[in-house]
């Protein structure tokens, strides 16, 4: 018997007849578990593509348990989601891209708390810290992470160590080894946030990465809940230190003026060339796909990472990882959901995944063995071993900011337009409305 079903088994013991909440509102309360009737239903924005390994994961479900799983991708997940579940014709289950959503959908009571469901202290327990901080409410749980992303990933060269360059651990060390390459006539870093009408969003990437470090978790989310006014002087101070890196002489290839037209998909190549155009790049596991293809056919072979250090002295003790990911949130409430839930939060879910590609599991537990691609086990090892996850925060802010004033104000600090001090004052403004 696997681990998830022991829990479902438990779980099951415990349903008694009532009524399921499909849509329904009201208490934030999951009531009674009814019998299932051998069907689930999941609404999700992974794309149809993407969703081939999830797929999988769930027919090894249904054989396992005889209950049906239909999963049907959405192409306007956000939109979509809300209509039914104001039509009261919410699926049983809905992936959520982003927590946002999740908490507005559990204000208005039409989410239910897994809490009296399934093991939410183990699931705790087995996730990379920080990422259940995401679902949990007023003490309740409410969401299941079934994978993830991360952005703080550095790529170098292969040959990087032989080079002679120790990968970093501190903050401190990343700043020295800017200075190590330059010393030796190379360029450190590869930079480009040129993405057209979305321009901005790898410097708010970096800004993020830095607020995490320099202030701690805890600050970054009153940060991003705008409990704490973006033109804070800590927020200030972190825009500057990206402007430090962008704006050293000989640190970044083609400069600060380059980095705005550089597209961000060609800016890795340089790593690929001989001898290479820069030592460093800093992008989410995505940035793969953009790789040269004779390069992304044996990654681990072609290429090294490592996780954006963390311990900036005077600010988080630990590496922190910023990322995205996608949660499993129950508007039903019967044992089909219940065992399905517990598929989910097993740290042996998504094994099928892994072997298609393009995955990683949010679990600590989960066997790296399972990825077909050596990088992605290598990458989830430097999830596993994170302090704290925390979500995209432009992701998490109003649109009008988020994917907004923080985009084109970024791009005006970058292009010298404005001061730090100038660009989160206008970003706070936008915010305030």
């Amino acid at each position: 018997m696997r681990k998830w079903q022991i829990g479902a088994v438990a779980v099951g013991l415990l349903a008694v007849t009532g009524c399921g909440v499909p849509g329904g509102g009201g208490s934030n309360d999951a009531g009674d578990t009814e019998e299932g009737d051998g069907s689930i239903q999941i609404l999700g924005a992974i794309p149809e593509g993407e969703a081939v390994g999830l797929n999988a994961a769930l027919k090894t479900f249904t054989d396992e348990t005889g209950i049906k799983v239909t999963y049907t991708p959405s192409t306007d997940f956000t939109t979509e989601i809300r209509t039914k579940v104001n039509g009261n014709d919410a699926p049983d289950i809905a992936l959520f891209p982003q927590p946002g959503l999740v908490g507005d959908l559990t204000e208005s009571g039409d989410t239910l708390p897994l809490d009296d469901l399934i093991d939410v202290d183990k699931l705790d327990d087995t996730m990379i810290p920080g990422l259940m901080d995401s679902v949990e409410i007023d003490d309740k749980t409410y969401g299941v992470p079934i994978r993830v992303s991360m952005k703080s990933l550095v790529w170098t060269p292969k040959n990087f160590e032989e080079s002679g360059y120790k990968t970093p651990t501190t903050w401190d060390e990343l700043m020295s080894l800017q200075d190590d390459i330059i010393a030796k006539g190379q360029t450190p870093w590869c930079f480009g946030a040129e993405a057209g009408a979305d321009t901005g969003w790898v410097y708010t990437d970096w800004v993020e990465e830095i607020v995490l470090r320099q202030e701690g978790p805890e600050f970054y989310d009153d940060w991003v809940n705008h409990e704490v006014p973006f033109n804070d002087p800590k927020i200030v101070q972190a825009i500057e230190t990206m402007g430090d890196i962008i704006n050293k002489p000989k640190n970044v290839r083609g400069g600060a003026d380059g980095t705005l037209s550089e597209p961000f998909g060609d800016s890795p190549l340089p790593l690929f060339t001989d001898p290479p155009g820069c030592e460093m790049h800093r992008q989410a596991n995505f940035i793969t796909t953009f790789f040269p293809k004779d390069v992304q056919q044996d990654l681990a072979g072609n290429v090294s990472v490592f996780a954006l250090p963390g311990n900036m002295e005077g600010g988080f003790d630990g590496t922190p990882v910023l990322g995205g990911g996608d949660m499993a949130t129950a508007f039903t409430n019967d044992t089909d959901v219940v065992e399905l839930m517990e598929f989910f939060a097993s740290p042996d879910f998504g094994a099928e995944w892994a072997k298609a590609g393009g995955w990683l599991s949010p679990s600590t537990e989960f066997d790296n063995s399972n990825y077909a691609d050596p990088m992605f086990g290598e990458i989830a090892t430097l999830l596993q071993d994170a302090d704290t996850f925390r979500f995209d925060g432009s992701d998490l802010m109003p649109a009008q900011v988020g994917a907004g004033t923080f985009w084109s104000e970024m791009n005006a600090y970058v292009g010298g337009e404005k001061s730090a001090q100038e660009a989160a004052d206008a970003i706070e403004e936008s915010w305030r409305g």
